[in-house]
C-alpha cells in the first residue's frame, strides 16, 4: 500500500492558528449574550420603565423583558444587513496583509473597545444618560462586529484547498467552541483575577448575591446594599468585559503573527473576485423549483417547522442569565456555567445525533429530540409552579434537580434537532439546487433569530416578568415545530458528511 503523499493532508496546526480569529469572535459573543441582558434589565428597572408602561394603557403590553429581548436582536439584524456586504468588500480588497486581514486588524480592537464601554456606561449615575450611552456603544459594537466577522470566517477557505475544507471546518468549529466555553467561565476567572490584583470590592461584587432586579443584597440579612448616597448598588461587570476584550485582542495578535509568517499559503492572494461581482444568481421561488408538488409541500412545511423551532432555541441564550438571576438568585458569573453544561451536552451528542439520523431517519430523530425537550421543559415548568420555594425565597432542591436534568437532556435533544434539520432540507431538492435550498434554510433560521427573543420577551412580560415562562414559550414553540415536522414526507435522501460540512462552512459568514 502506497503511503500518502506529503502535503496532501490538512495542516492542522495552520488551521488551528487561523481559528484564533473565530475564537476571538465567539468569546465576545458568549459574554455579550450572557451579561448584556442582565445589565439592560437592571438599568431599565432603575429608570422605572416597568412603572411607566404599566401606567399607560396604550403600552401596557410592553415589558422590560420585551425591550431587553428586542435590543438583543440587534446583532442578528446587523448580521443580515452588513455581514454579506463586508464579506464581498473583503473579496475585492488587495493589500500587503491580504484580503481579510485589513478588516480584522482595524475593526477587532475597535470592537473590543466598544465592548468594554458597555458595562462602563451602565455605571453612569444619571439613568437616562446611562441608558443612552449603553445603547450607543451596543450599536457601535454590533456594527463593528459585522464588519470583521465575515472576513474572519473567510480566512479558512482562503488557506485551505476545497477538498480539505470539511476537515478544516471541524477544526475551526472546535476553536470557536473553545471561545464560547471560555466566555461561559470568564466571569469566575475575572472575579479571581481582580481579587488577586487587590480589587477585593470588585471581586466580591461579581460573586455577590442579588435580588431579581440585579441589586446587590446582603447574604446574611437579605437587605439591599446601599452606596454612600443611599442608592441600591448594582454589580459592576467591567472586569468581565475587559478580560474578555483582552482575550479577543490576544487572539488577534496570534492571528496576525500567523498571517505574516504564512501569507505565502493564502490561495486567494491572486484571485480577482471583482469580475464576478454583480453576477449573483437570481433567487428561485419555491413554486418555480423543478421538484414535485409533494416535495414543495414538504419543503415549505419543513421551513415553517424550522422557523418555529428556532424561535425557541434563539430565545434561550438572551434570557437564561436573567432567568437564573431573578428566579434562581444565581449570579451571572455562575449561571453561565449552567449554560456551559447545556453547550457541552449539545456538543457531545452531535455525533450520536448524526448516527441516529442515518439509522432511524432524520425526521424521526428530529421528532425524538423535540419530544424529549418539550417533555423536560414542561416538567420543569410544572414543578417550578407547583412546588413552593424555600422560606428564604431560594428554589426548592427538587426543582433544582429537575432543572439540571432539563439542561442536560435539553442540550442533547437540541443536538438531535440541529444536526439533522439542514440535511433534511437539502435532501428534498436535487444537488444542483443545494445553494438555493441552503438559502431557504438560513432565511428561516435568521428570521427566527429576530422574532424568537422578541416573542419570548412578550410572553415573559405577560406573566409579570416571571422568567420561568421562558420555558413555556420554548416548550410551545418546540411542540408546534413537532406537529409541523410530522407532516414532512421527504428528506431522507443521503448527503455525504463532507458535502454537508462544506455547505455549513460556506454559510458561516
Amino acid at each position: 500500500m502506497s503511503k500518502k503523499k506529503k502535503g496532501l493532508g490538512l495542516n492542522y496546526k495552520r488551521t488551528a492558528l487561523i481559528g484564533f480569529g473565530f475564537m476571538g469572535c465567539m468569546v465576545l459573543w458568549s459574554v455579550y449574550n450572557s451579561y448584556v441582558p442582565v445589565i439592560l434589565r437592571g438599568k431599565l428597572f432603575e429608570a422605572g420603565a416597568d412603572t411607566f408602561f404599566n401606567s399607560h394603557p396604550l403600552f401596557s403590553w410592553v415589558s422590560v423583558a420585551l425591550i431587553v429581548n428586542a435590543i438583543m436582536t440587534i446583532d442578528n439584524i446587523f448580521g443580515v444587513i452588513f455581514q454579506p456586504y463586508f464579506g464581498k468588500r473583503s473579496d475585492a480588497t488587495h493589500s500587503k496583509m491580504g484580503k481579510r486581514m485589513p478588516f480584522i486588524i482595524t475593526c477587532l480592537p475597535i470592537c473590543a473597545l466598544f465592548f468594554c464601554f458597555i458595562p462602563v456606561a451602565a455605571t453612569v449615575r444619571s439613568v437616562g444618560l446611562s441608558i443612552l450611552l449603553m445603547m450607543s456603544v451596543i450599536i457601535l459594537f454590533n456594527f463593528t462586529m459585522s464588519i470583521w466577522r465575515s472576513p474572519v470566517v473567510s480566512l479558512m477557505p482562503d488557506f485551505t484547498p476545497s477538498s480539505l475544507q470539511s476537515d478544516a471546518n471541524a477544526v475551526i468549529n472546535i476553536m470557536g467552541g473553545i471561545g464560547q466555553m471560555l466566555g461561559f467561565v470568564i466571569g469566575t476567572i475575572s472575579a479571581a483575577l481582580v481579587g488577586l490584583f487587590g480589587f477585593a470590592q470588585l471581586s466580591g461584587a461579581l460573586k455577590a448575591k442579588t435580588n431579581d432586579l440585579g441589586q446587590i443584597i446582603d447574604k446574611e440579612t437579605g437587605a439591599l446594599v446601599l452606596d454612600a448616597a443611599g442608592n441600591p448598588q448594582y454589580v459592576n461587570y467591567t472586569p468581565v468585559f475587559v478580560v474578555t476584550a483582552l482575550i479577543s485582542v490576544v487572539c488577534l495578535v496570534i492571528l496576525v503573527i500567523f498571517y505574516k509568517r504564512n501569507k505565502k499559503y493564502d490561495l486567494s492572494a491572486n484571485v480577482d473576485y471583482t469580475a464576478t461581482q454583480g453576477e449573483e444568481k437570481k433567487k428561485i421561488k419555491i413554486k418555480n423549483l423543478p421538484i414535485s408538488k409533494e416535495e414543495k409541500r414538504s419543503l415549505i412545511t419543513m421551513l415553517a417547522a424550522l422557523f418555529l423551532i428556532n424561535n425557541a432555541t434563539e430565545a434561550i441564550v438572551p434570557n437564561f442569565t436573567n432567568f437564573a438571576n431573578s428566579t434562581l438568585h444565581v449570579a451571572p458569573i455562575y449561571s453561565t456555567l449552567m449554560m456551559a453544561v447545556f453547550a457541552v451536552s449539545l456538543a457531545l451528542f452531535g455525533i450520536p445525533a448524526g448516527m441516529m439520523g442515518r439509522k432511524l431517519g432524520r425526521k424521526k430523530t428530529i421528532m425524538i429530540g423535540l419530544i424529549a425537550i418539550v417533555a423536560m421543559f414542561g416538567v420543569y415548568l410544572a414543578v417550578s409552579q407547583i412546588i413552593p420555594a424555600k422560606a428564604d425565597g431560594s428554589v426548592n432542591t427538587f426543582t433544582w434537580v429537575i432543572l439540571w436534568i432539563a439542561i442536560v437532556v435539553g442540550g442533547a435533544a437540541v443536538g438531535c434537532v440541529n444536526i439533522n434539520t439542514l440535511p433534511l432540507v437539502l435532501a428534498i431538492g436535487s444537488r444542483e439546487y443545494v445553494g438555493t435550498f441552503t438559502g431557504y434554510y438560513y432565511t428561516a433560521t435568521f428570521s427566527a433569530a429576530v422574532t424568537g427573543p422578541i416573542l419570548c420577551g412578550l410572553v415573559i412580560g405577560l406573566f409579570n416578568e416571571d422568567y420561568n415562562y421562558m420555558f413555556l414559550f420554548c416548550a410551545v414553540m418546540f411542540a408546534l415545530g413537532l406537529i409541523v415536522v410530522s407532516r414532512v414526507r421527504h428528506g431522507e435522501t443521503q448527503i455525504t458528511e463532507e458535502e454537508l460540512a462544506q455547505i455549513r462552512m460556506e454559510n458561516e459568514d
